[in-house]
């Protein structure tokens, strides 16, 4: 009998470290997969595991395709499969923040694509921003927690105005301090870099826009760049040659582009050179 119960616990023992060795080896190829640029295969290898890591990594890997190689028609069905994953990330470990940063990128990317008056009775906003506090509670100097928290100030400044700061408690100055901390924390970031640049010259104010510009002039790509960092600095090369054309029309149209949104009627003037008084 416990010859029997001995072997029965050596067996469930194997099981579960094969079982963890298997995932491990899903993630592993779904990261060699990602590092390639087929996102949206390593989304579908991440997930097949069914591990919370595995969702997120899920999640992140379809926002990206969303993000930077999707169709305008692609996008919203991959950011709510990234939702989802995002959510099982969060069911089966609460307490894991990468599916909690994912989730409040998911919800963003659906803000902009859904527009304000349905983003705001969606609760996006304030759902995202709960999941970064949860995060910050937890993690505070995880970088990518403080360049989300840096575009969720931005984001809402700029499509919300004054009534979006005063409903949400949005500050373009806090933004621009999370987005220094996040830059501290990880300066080589690519994406973190873009991000912040992006954000800064959408609300077209001159020394912001000098400051984007000053962070894109500063980029410089890694010698063995991974798909994610080429497309990023493929993004970027096109943000630094519009802002540095002085064409407002230009600068809104890649900015738009960039962001997924559609043109904005508020830039319709040649601008002065980024620096000078406008």
């Amino acid at each position: 009998m416990r010859k029997s119960l001995r072997f029965s616990a050596l067996l469930l023992t194997f099981l579960i470290s094969a079982g963890g060795t298997h995932a491990a080896a899903d993630l592993d190829g779904a990261r060699a997969t990602f590092a390639q640029g087929d996102f949206v295969k390593a989304a579908d290898t991440a997930r097949a595991p069914e591990t919370a890591e595995g969702f997120a990594f899920a999640a992140r890997a379809l926002l990206v395709h969303a993000d930077l190689v999707a169709s305008a028609g692609d996008r919203l069905p991959l950011i709510e499969q990234a939702e989802e994953d995002a959510r099982r990330a969060i069911a089966l470990a609460p307490d894991y923040a990468e599916g909690h940063l994912q989730l409040a990128v998911a919800l963003g990317f659906k803000a902009r694509l859904e527009g304000r008056l349905a983003a705001h009775a969606e609760g996006y906003a304030d759902e995202a921003r709960a999941h970064l506090d949860f995060v910050a509670a937890r993690e505070p100097n995880n970088p990518w927690l403080h360049a989300l928290l840096g575009g969720w100030h931005l984001e809402i400044s700029e499509v919300g105005g004054f009534l979006g700061r005063t409903i949400y408690g949005a500050e373009i100055a806090a933004g621009v301090e999370a987005y220094d901390l996040a830059l501290a924390l990880k300066p080589d970031d690519l994406m973190i870099v873009y991000q912040c640049a992006l954000q800064l010259a959408a609300l077209d104010d001159g020394p912001l826009t000098t400051r984007a510009m000053t962070l894109l002039q500063q980029v410089t790509l890694p010698e063995e760049p991974d798909a994610l960092e080429r497309l990023t600095f493929e993004r970027i090369a096109a943000l630094k040659e519009a802002l540095a054309s002085n064409n407002a029309v230009r600068i809104d149209a890649v900015i738009r582009a960039q962001k997924g949104e559609g043109v904005s009627p508020k830039r319709h003037q040649i601008r002065p050179p980024i620096g000078s008084p406008k």
